[in-house]
């Protein structure tokens, strides 16, 4: 008795391993036959979710599309599971979910024309109007149909790096961007920059100083000759003569402890050591200049950089809506001027009363 009983579990585990689909995989027509006949031994749900090693919501969704009426008597129906029909409706709405886009000679060439100017496959989609799902043109890339590897996207995967920690002594050259005021930290006005500098190699030569409005994106990108805080300051002064910049926030580089001399110091605000994330908009618009100007590159002039900057000023943001930061910087200001206006006029009429 107890050998018939432990073969009858045994029996049933089998059956319940052999049956058990994989996550994330479909039902199949055998699947599809097995939930009919547990449904007609009177089987809940959740028992046959159990035995096939799904989510009880999925044999639910699954039961309910492959329900049809049977006639039972005359004029007499009743709700039944039919393996054929689910399966046939899965097929069916397999079909009409896959769009199938060839991929043209046109649409290749205006692909790799965006490629080449630095666009990301979701710019191109969204922005550029390609008419193809952005997931496709990933496809392409990594199946070579566009003559490209995986080594040609803009951010090849990397592994994880070590996570540094400051010291416990650790003093900032001035403010801490926890004093930093909440209009700030929401994005509410435009001229809140945050600062860095992009090394070309390891070398000490030319670097880059970059500062990046944290409302609009606006970007401003100079060329320096080194990464000191004399030559940041030397660009800053020449920055600051062509830009109305009304704070500034920087991380704890030596090359920016002397900021305060060219910068109102109750406007400087200084991110946490080893915490790139609080100065993000800074960090993520230098891998837009690395598109240009990779890890290593060893000579570039003025004017390649003022072209870099125009680029980025003209790229196409998700943050934006698909703007630019140019376009946003622009409708900013044509608000503010329409704003003081409206302003005068009322001013005006109050003074006729």
């Amino acid at each position: 008795m107890l050998y018939l009983l432990f073969n009858h579990k045994h029996k049933k585990g089998t059956e319940m391993q052999n049956n058990c689909t994989t996550k994330g995989k479909h039902l199949t027509i055998d699947s599809r036959r097995l939930i009919e006949r547990w449904k007609k031994e009177g089987k809940s749900n959740r028992e046959i979710a159990s035995l096939l090693g799904k989510a009880p919501q999925t044999i639910h969704t699954e039961i309910k599309r492959g329900t049809v009426l049977q006639c039972v008597g005359k004029g007499r129906f009743k709700e039944v599971y039919s393996a054929d029909y689910a399966q046939q409706s899965y097929e069916s709405n397999r079909k009409r979910s896959v769009k199938k886009s060839s991929l043209t000679k046109k649409l290749k060439e205006k692909i790799l024309h965006y490629h080449n100017q630095k666009f990301s496959p979701e710019m191109m989609v969204k922005a550029k109007e390609v008419n193809v799902g952005i997931s496709t043109i990933y496809y392409w890339i990594y199946h070579g149909k566009l003559g490209l590897t995986k080594q040609d996207l803009l951010y090849p995967r990397k592994g994880k790096s070590v996570k540094k920690q400051a010291s416990s002594n650790f003093k900032p050259a001035g403010q801490s961007i926890e004093q930093r005021p909440e209009a700030i930290n929401l994005r509410l006005e435009n001229g809140h920059y945050e600062i860095d500098t992009v090394l070309l190699t390891r070398a000490k030569n030319y670097c880059l100083l970059v500062l990046t409005d944290r409302k609009s994106r606006h970007q401003i990108i100079r060329l320096i000759p080194n990464k000191s805080a004399e030559a940041v300051n030397q660009a800053l002064k020449l920055i600051l003569k062509q830009h109305k910049i009304l704070s500034i926030t920087a991380d704890n580089g030596t090359e920016f402890n002397r900021l305060s001399d060219v910068f109102s110091k109750e406007h400087i605000y200084y991110a946490h050591p080893y915490a790139s994330w609080e100065r993000g908009t800074n960090e993520n618009h230098n891998r837009l200049i690395r598109r240009w100007l990779p890890k290593g590159t060893k000579k570039t002039t003025p004017k390649e950089v003022a072209f870099i900057e125009k680029w980025i000023n003209n790229y196409p943001k998700k943050c934006l809506n698909y703007k630019s930061p140019g376009e946003d910087f622009l409708l900013a200001n044509l608000n503010l001027k329409f704003g003081e206006v409206t302003q005068i006029k009322k001013i005006v009429k109050s003074l006729k009363k």
